[in-house]
This record gives structure tokens, sequence and C-alpha cells, in this order.
């Protein structure tokens, strides 16, 4: 039964659709990744991925405008109930491959795939996309658009609602929540996107340079000002100083970004009170200055607002592991690991707190994927299992240019001479990240060091703080500089608040004891 959409004002659209009213497969395979971590836990409703669009006419300044496509229908599809977007960001590890599509989305897990293409022709758009069933490979949909750039907004919803009716689900009437009347903004906002997923030190700048202009041009444009604060917040994580345990350096990249990242994240709240990138944003930019229970709250709202925000459960996994609430943790990184099976950062993270959870073997297979990509994931887990040499290695794998120079060698060579003590500890240089090698040389009271700047700094970084709680930590924990750490980071009001975890308890009124 074919089916036409209604003209919309202002563009021309050729039709070329179909839909079959066929039995929707709701769960599709465990993705490869899965299945070799041991995970299979099962996503809720009808998964769809939808793969990089294609950029029609081959120019690479235009692969904005596809990639800005691929974007912004998942994010209308994240509005319908009972659809499960998966592989948001995992799908663009596949953008350009010539496997088939079917294949592709078969070894993320997803039962469905939109594919399409998308170009910028003059004052035009140029739009095709499609929607595949995996079980046998059946087009469910299919449709043709060309209309004038600003009518984009209109063929993302259509392009949502269509799909969503093709598999059986009741969609709304707007799905699409990043409309603007100006496209010069909106153009910007969109080559900004894919810096972001880049996720390095140069591409949070470049994004920024894009972002911050067009949020001054118009500041109640809530996605730019929610983007921006995004890239405010993880920043610091890319600058070699705060990595490296350089204080000073630090604390200046650190002031010039943060404090503006809770307020852009806040007016985007304002903004739009349903935006979920927006409470994402302003949970992360209260987490690094360390408002754990303002940052737990709007993990939460964000969370409820999109229960599979990829950004929103790697953040909130990230925190309640650093509190300690490690199983919590876990149980998110197996969603996860089904939503986002092939993206670096989260399969990374996904290692390092199944090891939390006494995984050994099965986190190291996941990183060797990405190796020489993440070798400081696998030094810390080899390193806990007596594997110095490999694990000496393995940093020594690691890029120099996020580290001062030295500390990347100085650690590798404490790690070789493990596990003998240092005669000398002190003689080391500060280690930044690295020092959790301080661990297996009989220093463990330096491993605070890294903690201790960031705070300095006025950075709270989650995902080291969780190592704290693996078994070969018991040293560091039973020390009075971690009581003082957790203190001045604000996680024993948080244990008061919302329990404590495993590995300690309260003694009297004021002080408290770890194992």
């Amino acid at each position: 039964m074919c089916q036409f959409l209604a003209s919309i004002k202002r563009r021309h659209v050729f039709f070329a659709a179909c839909v079959a009213a066929l039995t929707v497969f709701v769960h599709g395979p465990a993705p490869a990744a899965q299945q070799a971590a041991g995970i299979t836990v099962p996503l809720t409703g009808v998964t769809v991925t939808v793969l990089p669009f294609g950029n029609a006419d081959g120019d690479a300044a235009q692969d904005y405008i596809a990639d800005g496509m691929t974007d912004e229908i998942n994010l209308a599809l994240s509005q319908v109930s009972g659809l499960t977007p998966m592989a948001r960001i995992s799908a663009y590890r596949f953008k350009g491959s010539q496997e088939a599509p079917v294949t592709i989305a078969r070894n993320l897990g997803a039962a469905n795939v939109v594919t399409g293409t998308a170009r910028r022709v003059g004052s035009r758009i140029r739009v095709a996309a499609k929607l595949t069933r995996i079980s046998d490979g059946m087009d469910l949909w299919s449709e043709n658009y060309y209309a004038e750039f600003p009518d984009v907004f209109d063929i993302q919803n259509d392009i949502a609602r269509n799909v969503a009716t093709a598999l059986k689900l009741t969609p709304g009437e707007n799905l699409v929540r990043n409309r603007t009347s100006n496209m010069d903004v909106y153009d910007s906002y969109l080559r900004a996107r894919p810096l972001i997923r880049a996720r390095n030190q140069k591409s949070f700048a470049d994004a920024a340079a894009l972002l911050e202009p067009i949020v001054a041009r118009e500041p109640s444009f809530a996605p730019a000002a929610a983007l921006l604060a995004f890239d405010y917040d993880i920043a610091p994580l890319y600058n070699p100083a705060l990595r490296s345990g350089q204080t000073a350096d630090a604390r200046k990249f650190v002031e010039s970004v943060v404090p503006k990242a809770e307020a852009l994240a806040k007016r985007a709240t304002e903004l739009d009170p349903k935006r979920p990138d927006a409470f994402v944003a302003l949970a992360y930019a209260n987490m690094v200055q360390a408002k754990m229970l303002a940052a737990d709250a709007a993990f939460q709202q964000a969370i409820a607002l999109d229960p599979n925000h990829p950004d929103g459960l790697h953040g909130y996994s990230q925190l309640l592991a650093a509190y300690g609430r490690v199983a919590e943790s876990i149980a998110i990184r197996k969603k996860m690991q089904a939503l986002e099976p092939t993206f670096i950062n989260y399969v990374a993270d996904n290692a390092e707190i199944y090891w939390l959870g006494g995984e050994n073997q099965t986190p190291i297979a996941m990183l060797e994927q990405f190796r020489p990509g993440r070798t400081l994931e696998m030094a810390l887990i080899k390193s806990s299992l007596g594997r110095y040499k490999e694990a000496a290695a393995n940093l020594r794998e690691m890029g120099q240019g996020n580290y001062v120079p030295g500390v990347i060698d100085a650690a590798a060579r404490a790690l070789e001479s493990a596990p003998a003590k240092l005669e000398n500890p002190e003689s080391l240089p500060r280690l930044g990240n690295l020092g959790w090698v301080f661990l297996y040389v009989g220093a463990p009271e330096r491993t605070f060091e890294y903690y201790e700047s960031n705070l300095a700094a006025g950075y709270f970084q989650p995902i080291s703080t969780t190592w704290f709680w693996h078994p070969s930590w018991a040293p560091a924990r039973k020390t009075e500089r971690f009581k003082t750490y957790m203190r001045n980071i604000g996680f024993v009001d948080v244990w008061r608040a919302k329990g404590w975890p495993a590995q300690c308890k309260p003694v009297g009124a004021n002080d408290f004891t770890c194992t």
C-alpha cells in the first residue's frame, strides 16, 4: 500500500514509498562485541539503528550534512514510545563501509535499519531514506525528498514518523526538537556535532569555535547551548596539563570553560525542559565541579526523558561506580554494551567497570579491539594481575601527545621494576592519571597525587576514581590520604545521604573506615 506525504509548505517532494504492513521482530541477535563479552542484556522495545547517511555527491566538505541528517533522525526516533534507536554513535564506525547494511545492523544487534543519503544543492536539500527489516531483508518503507533547506526539519520529522508507523508504533506529531528559523546557525550546529563525537583536544576546540558565535547570536537556540556546554564539560579531559597533574595550567583551562558550561546547560534546560541532552550537559557540569548530588539528580532527569541516551547512561554509570556502587554501575554498562557496542570511549569504560566487578580476561579482550587506542586501561588491568612487563609495554604504545614529556616513560620504567619496592619512590615525577603505578612499587599514598591535583584544578574526573574500588587498591583505601580526598570530593556526604559502599562503613558521627 503506497503512502504519500501530505504537502508541506515551501517544499517539493518526490515520493517513492510503499509501507509493508508485515510482522516486526522486536530484537535482533546480540552484537559481536556483546557476544564476545558474554553479555546478552535484551533491550526493551522495537530496536532500530540508523546507519550514517551517505554523502550523495562525494564532496567531503558536505559530510556534515549527511552526518547531521543521521543524528537528527536518531534524536527524532528517540522521542517515539516503544522504539529503541541503538548504536547512535557506534554506527559511525561503519561510515563508508562496503559491507551490506543489513549485515552491519545485524552485527550491531538491531532488528531494523534505516539507511539513506543526503546532500545540499545550493539552497535546497536532497534526501533519500529507507527502512529495512533485518530478519528477511524486507524494505518496509522508503521515500525521496527534494526541498528547500529550511524544510529539512519537516523532512526529518516525516522520516521519523514513517519509520515509527512502519514498525507498528504510534508517533507524536512533532518529533523534531532542533528547529530554528536561522539556517546559518543550524548549519554551524551541524558542523560542530561530528567534532564533539571525535573526542579529542583539537576537535573540542574546533567545535567550540563554531558554537560560541552562534550561541552568542542565537541565545534561544537550546540545542547549540546544550552542545557547547557538553563541549566545555569534557574538553578538560583532553588537556595534557590535567592528565599529567600540572595543577596551575590545568586550573587555568578549567576555569576558562567549566563555569560557562554550567550556565549554558542551565539556560538550555530552561529553554527546553524536555531536552535530555541539556540535562546531560548540566549533569556533567555539576559532576566535574564535584557537585555530586546535583549531578546525580540531573543525570536521573536526563535518563527519565530518554532512557537510552548514550552519554546520560555513560556519565551516570561512571558516577555510581565512583561512589562505590559498582553493581548498579555494571547493570547500566551491560545496557550500554547492547546500545553502543563499538564506540571506543564507551567500550573502554565498560571494560574498566567489569574489571571492578571481578572480570579480567573479558575486559582485556574488549580493549584489544581498539589496540593501540586504549592501552592505558589494558595496562591498568594487567598490572592488577601481576603482568607488569606487559603492562609497561602497553603504556609505551600510548600516544605521547596527551601527556607532558617524560611521564609515560617514567611510569613504564617503574612498572618494569615491579613488584620490587623502589628505594626512593619520591624520586619519580608526578605520573598524572598513570599514578596507579605507585601501587605496585610500594608507594600507595602517591596514587592520590593525580586526584588531589584535579581537585585543586577544580575538575573531578569520575572514571579513574572508580579504580579505587578494585581489590588491588586496598592498600590505598586504608590510608588517611584516601579518607581526606573522599571527604574533600564530597563522597562522604553522598554516602550519608544514599548509603555506604561495601568496602566502607561509618565510625561514630564524623569518621569512617574502608578495607
